[in-house]
């Protein structure tokens, strides 16, 4: 029998047990120093060859991580115009900004042709209708490559079952549309899922896409997508940047300059890569029930704070904070959510845990905070930003529940 992989640890243990001190919980705390080295792992992983780097921002757009990703050279894939707003506020140019869409309106589009990002087009007849009222601007345009990958079935974005992109048969057709407009297609882009942890998998969808190079003339760059994964659970491997070189990166390229097409640059999309280890979420146990059959540990967050485990059936790692050195003993970890779902972990075992006992919930920096919401009128958590000298930040205060009703009230007419 294999042996169980260790728990993970907790990084910066003791300034997370300093941040719940100073700021209560529940909070996420972000360690800028782990997003910096994840984007220079990559960065450095394809240093040399003709490539782009986005930040997808929905993964995580808090500005302090923002920033740092802007630092480190980054463009940014934009998919609202909410975070196109939230972008050119933080001083991005919007040459450095793709807008990827699916399912927007034609005002959507013109105000994004307006603030002068590349639109990211999704279907057929929104390249048509795009075309007529914006004739002679350049575009990229999303493919559907027919295959898929990821970590769940929602979040797979490739194959015959997604909503998103063109179908490669219609790139002849779509090619066309664009020209009689005057359309430039100077990108074409793929995304094959979400926390794909194998270069492997990415390579199918980037080679099916390189088989419609040849209708575009005007083509500037091929995006990949991202998707890049991490090690959510203890001994699973992570995305290694240099695969994403050698086994992605590189046959592109070839393939590209053995069609004459060597001036085509080679785009990916990270989102959940540079940000899901930077993030943890604390949250303080208050209530421990004891059925006879389980042991419910009640934490004072949930899932409108991170809906990954309700969702996806996530797992992430669940470090107690103020018992580090207990006895392991299997709980169900509660949220505070009026719904049944609402669980972090069913039956994990975590070193024995106590009443006021402080839980760290690993690996939240993506798709945590950006997905959550204020269900059952309860306010999101603080938000707080390890820098690299171990000072703590605030950098988003805690709300409270009179805030949150006021919210509502605001719009109760």
């Amino acid at each position: 029998m294999d042996a169980t992989p260790p728990p993970k640890p907790a990084a910066h243990a003791d300034a997370l047990r300093e941040a719940a001190e100073r700021f209560g919980t529940p909070t996420y705390v972000y360690a800028e120093a782990t997003v910096h080295e994840r984007c220079r792992a990559l960065r450095d992983a394809l240093d040399g060859l003709p490539t782009r780097l986005l930040y997808a921002l929905k993964a995580n757009p808090t500005p302090a991580l923002l920033r740092v990703i802007a630092d480190e050279g980054f463009g940014f894939d934009a998919v609202s115009l909410g975070e196109v707003a939230l972008l050119r506020a933080l001083g991005v140019d919007a040459s450095r900004i793709l807008f990827t869409t699916t399912s927007t309106t034609d005002a959507e589009l013109d105000a994004a042709a307006e603030a002068g990002v590349l639109p990211n087009l999704d279907d057929a007849e929104r390249v048509a209708a795009f075309g007529d009222r914006h004739p002679g601007a350049e575009v990229c345009v999303r493919f559907n490559p027919g295959v898929g990958a990821g970590h769940h079935r929602h979040v797979v974005t490739g194959g015959a079952a997604s909503k998103f992109g063109v179908a490669l048969g219609q790139a002849e057709a779509v090619a066309e549309a664009a020209a009689r407009r005057g359309l430039r297609v100077v990108g074409v882009h793929q995304h094959v899922g979400s926390g794909v942890r194998s270069a492997a998998e990415l390579w199918p969808a980037v080679d099916a896409l390189l088989g419609v190079v040849g209708h575009f003339p005007d083509l500037r760059f091929v995006d990949g997508g991202g998707g890049m994964g991490v090690a959510y659970r203890p001994g699973e491997a992570g995305f290694e940047p240099a695969a994403l070189r050698d086994h992605v990166a590189r046959p592109a390229l070839d393939r590209l300059a053995r069609a004459g097409r060597g001036d085509v640059d080679v785009w990916f999309e990270p989102g959940r890569y540079l940000v899901a280890e930077a993030g943890v979420l604390l949250t303080r146990v208050h209530t421990l029930k004891d059925t006879g059959e389980r042991v419910f540990a009640g934490t004072d967050s949930g899932f409108n704070h991170l809906l990954r485990p309700a969702l996806y059936d996530a797992y992430h790692a669940l470090v107690n904070l103020s018992n580090p050195g207990g006895p392991p003993r299997p709980y169900d970890v509660a949220g505070n959510v009026c719904e049944s779902g609402d669980l972090f972990a069913r039956g994990r075992e975590v070193p024995e845990i106590r009443r006021g006992d402080l839980l760290a919930v690993l690996d939240a920096g993506a798709y945590g905070a950006s997905m959550g919401s204020t269900y059952n009128l309860r306010p999101p958590p603080a938000t707080v930003v390890l820098r690299p000298d171990g000072t703590l930040d605030l950098v988003r205060p805690r709300r409270t529940p009179e805030d949150v009703a006021r919210d509502v009230l605001g719009g109760a007419g």
